[in-house]
C-alpha cells in the first residue's frame, strides 16, 4: 500500500473515531440536573377515565383547581441554561402546589435529545404531579432528535404524563383533551390540547390556499377541527354544558390581526406574532360550540400580552427557557426586565378561573 493512500485511511479512521466519540458524547447528554433533590408532592387528583384521546380527573377534595403552565423550555443540551430552566420550573411547581402542569411546545429541542427527553419526564414524575404537554415546532429538529411521536409516546409512558397520541387519522402529534371532575362528579373545566405542527409542507400549503414559497408556520389542520368538534359534542352529551381552555404552541391565525386591533388586557407585544400561516376554522369552531373561555399558546418568546377575541381570551402563557432568544439576548435588558416564568390558573368549581403570571426575576 502506497505510503500516501495509508496516510489518508489513517486520517479517515482518526475523524470516524472521532465522529463516533462526539455522537456517543453528545446522544448521552441529559438535563444536567440532579432528579434526587426533588421532593414528591402530595396528590389529591385521580384519573377516573382514560381513552385514546381523553383523560379524566377529579379533584378529590373541595376547592380550586390550580393549573400551572409552562412553554418553550427549549431545553436544548446548553448545561448552565438548561440547569437555570429547571431549577425555575421545580421552583415554582413546587412553590405553586398545582394540581396540574401543562408545557406548551418547544419543551424539549435540538438534536441528540433522547436523554433529555427521557430525564425531563422522569423530573416530572420525580415531582408527583399530573402534567400535560403539546408540542412546539421545534420538536423533531435538529440531528438525532427524536421524532414528533416517539416525543409524545416517551412523555405518555409515564404514569402522571396525561399527555395522549391522539387518533391516528387526523394530523398531528398528541391531540386530545382533559376533563376535570369536582369532588361531586360535576364538570368543572376542559383543556383541548391540539398539535400546531412546524412548518407547512407544500402539499398543506396547495389545500390551505398559502401561496408564499418560503417557510410558514403550520398550524391546526381541518381533521383536527372536526376532531375538536365531536369530542366537544361527545362531552357536553355526558355532562352538560362547560366551559373549556384550548392549548397550542403556535398562535392562531387570527392572533397577529386581533393584537393590532385589539388593547391588551395586560402584557406587551416586543416582536411579531408568528401565527399559522392559514385559517383551518378552529378559532370559528370554538365561537360555535361556546365552551370556549381562553386559547393560550408560545412560540415567541418575548411577547406575553392577551387580547380578546369576541369572546375568546388569546393569550401568551408566560414564556420559561434562558436557553434560546429571550430579553436579555435580544434587547439586553437587565435581569429585573426579564420575563420568564409561568402563568398560574385557579380554576372555580364552576369552570371560571383567575389567571395570573408569575416572573421568576420580579
Amino acid at each position: 500500500m502506497k505510503k500516501g493512500v495509508k496516510i489518508l485511511l489513517s486520517v479517515l479512521l482518526v475523524a470516524v473515531i472521532g465522529l463516533g466519540g462526539f455522537l456517543i458524547f453528545k446522544s448521552t447528554q441529559g438535563i444536567s440536573y440532579d432528579i434526587t433533590t426533588v421532593t414528591k408532592m402530595n396528590n389529591d387528583v385521580e384519573i377516573v377515565a382514560e381513552d385514546t384521546d381523553s383523560v379524566t380527573l377529579k379533584k378529590t377534595v373541595d376547592g380550586e383547581f390550580k393549573v400551572l403552565m409552562f412553554t418553550d423550555t427549549h431545553l436544548n443540551g446548553k448545561k448552565e441554561k438548561d440547569n437555570l430552566t429547571v431549577s425555575y420550573i421545580v421552583k415554582n411547581i413546587t412553590e405553586q402546589k398545582p394540581d396540574l402542569v401543562i408545557f406548551g411546545g418547544d419543551n424539549v429541542s435540538s438534536g441528540f435529545n433522547k436523554k433529555r427527553t427521557t430525564e425531563f419526564a422522569e423530573l416530572m414524575e420525580s415531582l408527583g404531579v399530573y402534567w400535560a404537554a403539546v408540542l412546539g415546532n421545534h420538536e423533531g429538529k435538529g440531528f438525532l432528535a427524536v421524532s414528533r411521536e416517539e416525543n409524545v409516546e416517551i412523555f405518555s409512558s409515564y404514569n402522571y404524563c396525561l399527555m395522549r397520541q391522539g387518533k391516528k387519522d387526523i394530523d398531528g402529534n398528541g391531540n386530545y383533551a382533559i376533563t376535570i371532575l369536582n369532588n361531586d362528579d360535576s364538570i368543572k373545566e376542559v383543556f383541548f390540547f391540539m398539535d400546531s405542527g412546524s412548518y407547512m409542507t407544500d402539499e398543506a400549503k396547495a389545500e390551505y390556499g398559502v401561496t408564499d414559497d418560503g417557510e410558514v408556520y403550520d398550524g391546526v389542520k381541518t381533521s383536527q377541527v372536526e376532531w375538536y368538534k365531536a369530542k366537544h359534542d361527545a362531552t357536553e352529551a355526558e355532562y352538560g354544558k362547560f366551559k373549556s381552555v384550548t392549548v397550542v404552541h403556535i398562535p392562531p391565525y387570527q392572533a397577529e390581526k386581533e393584537y393590532a386591533e385589539s388593547d391588551f388586557l395586560y402584557g406587551e407585544k416586543r416582536e411579531g406574532v408568528c401565527e399559522s400561516g392559514f385559517d383551518s376554522g378552529l378559532v370559528d369552531a370554538m365561537l360555535e360550540k361556546g365552551s370556549a373561555q381562553a386559547v393560550y399558546f408560545g412560540h415567541d418568546h418575548v411577547n406575553d400580552f392577551g387580547v380578546m377575541y369576541e369572546d375568546v381570551l388569546f393569550s401568551y402563557i408566560q414564556t420559561s427557557g434562558y436557553g434560546v432568544y429571550n430579553m436579555e439576548t435580544k434587547f439586553e435588558a437587565p435581569e429585573n426586565e426579564w420575563i420568564q416564568g409561568c402563568t398560574l390558573l385557579n380554576i372555580k368549581d364552576d369552570g371560571t378561573y383567575t389567571a395570573e403570571r408569575i416572573y421568576n426575576h420580579k
